[in-house]
């Protein structure tokens, strides 16, 4: 036989077993058959009735949207398995990988992958070894760089990478290089694959009127395949340090919820993405999780007045919510708050709070999108009673160019009985908010501002400055009450 026929029978052959098996459940169904292409082959039979096939020369194997090529694949249909002692390439969905050698369940879409290059979700990374699939994989002897391959702003050699649910990119024993410079080494950097919260891993500066300058660390560690540790500090010249610790665990799905306690900071507990209104905001992870966390001396960013300082001590059970196009996140809530006003300790009192978010989206016409975003509480406090409180805010959106985005708000909140922490207390019954972010080259600009509707108060004035290099994008945000200044590098893998 020619060339053009040995390709012919291998693929004629590999798609009759294809059918035939398809006819008994084992494959999937239309548009997930094996697919193979090989330009020879050798085919043996095994006594289950599965097929070896040795492929040659511009080989090809297709399975739910996921290809293999190499120049020489050992195929097993029992196994469901592609090995590979030659480099070969895969590519999927979420992005490309080649490698030395090599195998590959194509069934489970999963491997175990030597002498690695691979490009995921905009991630670039040359590995010894890599073990997992392109969401949720391990790899290790790792030189990890974001947005540019070949002039990477930022690049990361680590010991052990693990990529989680295409979403959090864990570096332990981290040696990072910025624009070829060394830096000090970290035991563990965690980077959020995407912009879906800011990456705060690295010390940063911190500035106020009441604690003059400081630096403020935050950690992310994951515990196990169900557990997630949280921890930050910063330390001050003129104020007392802040830490906050939080553990959580899933007690359903794979990757705990672990939002901030504070219902009121929930939707502006970053400083950069609290004058963000990109990206469209997602849905909670599907997660059950038990939350224990334990803060001391911590002053909010969206603290109502200077020199508040909150200790908490708290267990929680929250659960994420979707129905009707919307989606959300209820959680119940116990322990003990007590705060620290210009120096003078509040009594500290028991706390049992059930509280929730919840967005819809409602209507979109080209550049325009009107959506609902509502927060609920209801708490008891021993001794003194309780506060609840009710506040919807609807949110018009508005995209004339891809550099220009406005978001204005309106939100009326209904509340009864009163809590005995001004940390706690609405700021505004009535409130207007105004939300602008224009982004031109590498420049970022944004900026918020609310109005308290009933005191006719321009209460809140927040800004911020930033300048993207590809992935790499430092900042300077201001607020103007209580005062507040932060230093800070964003890395994502997303560029410009």
């Amino acid at each position: 036989m020619g060339e053009g026929s040995r390709f012919w029978s291998a693929e004629a052959s590999a798609s009759a077993w294809a059918d035939r098996r398809a006819g008994e459940g084992d494959i999937g169904g239309e548009g997930s058959a094996l697919q193979i292409r090989a330009t020879d082959y050798t085919l043996t039979r095994t006594p289950d009735g599965g097929l070896l096939l040795e492929l040659a020369g511009k080989v090809r194997v297709e399975y739910q949207g996921r290809r293999l090529e190499g120049e020489r694949l050992l195929l097993d249909t029992d196994a469901e398995l592609v090995r590979s002692e030659e480099p070969f390439r895969l590519f999927a969905e979420q992005g490309a990988l080649t490698g030395r050698r090599g195998e590959y369940f194509y069934g489970q879409a999963r491997g175990r992958f030597e002498g690695v290059q691979a490009n995921v979700l905009g991630v670039y990374l040359d590995a010894a070894l890599l073990e997992g699939d392109l969401t949720d994989f391990t790899a290790r002897a790792v030189v990890v760089s974001t947005c540019d391959p070949f002039r990477p702003p930022i690049q990361v050699r680590a010991g052990r990478v693990r990529l989680a649910r295409g979403a959090r990119l864990t570096l332990r024993n981290a040696r990072l290089f910025v624009y070829g410079q060394p830096l000090p080494s970290l035991p563990q950097l965690t980077v959020r694959v995407g912009e879906t919260a800011e990456v705060v891993s690295l010390p940063s500066p911190v500035y106020s009127a009441e604690t003059g300058w400081g630096a403020r660390v935050r950690l992310e560690l994951p515990l196990g395949e169900r557990a997630l540790l949280q921890a930050s500090a910063a330390s001050y010249l003129r104020a007392v340090p802040e830490v906050r610790a939080a553990v959580g665990v899933a007690l359903r799905g794979d990757e705990p919820a672990l939002g901030d306690p504070d219902l009121r900071l929930r939707f502006e507990q970053s400083a950069l993405y609290n004058l963000r209104v990109r990206p469209e905001r997602a849905p909670a992870v599907d997660a059950l999780t038990l939350r224990a966390e334990i803060a001391r001396d911590v002053r909010p960013l969206l603290a109502p007045r200077e020199r508040l300082r909150v200790s908490r001590m708290e267990l929680a059970l929250i659960a994420p919510v979707q129905y009707a196009g919307g989606f959300g996140e209820a959680s119940l809530r116990y322990g003990s708050l007590n705060e620290r006003v210009d120096g003078q300790r509040t009594p500290t009192r028991e706390r049992l709070a059930l509280e929730g978010d919840w967005f819809q989206p409602l209507l979109r016409r080209g550049a325009w999108q009107l959506r609902l975003h509502l927060w609920a509480s209801c708490a008891h406090y021993a001794g003194v009673g309780g506060y609840q409180w009710l506040r919807p805010q609807l949110e018009l959106l508005w995209q004339p160019t891809s550099s220009l985005t406005l978001m204005a708000g309106y939100a009326r909140a209904s509340t009864r009985g009163d809590s005995p922490f001004l940390s706690e207390q609405l700021r505004a019954r009535r409130e207007a908010s105004l939300r602008a972010e224009f982004q031109q080259g590498n420049l970022r600009l944004g900026v918020l501002l609310k109005y308290d509707l009933e005191g006719r108060d321009l209460y809140d004035v927040q800004a911020i400055l930033g300048w993207r290099d590809r992935c790499l994008e430092p900042y300077l945000f201001w607020r103007r009450t209580p005062s507040a200044l932060l230093v800070g590098v964003n890395l994502t893998t997303l560029g410009f």
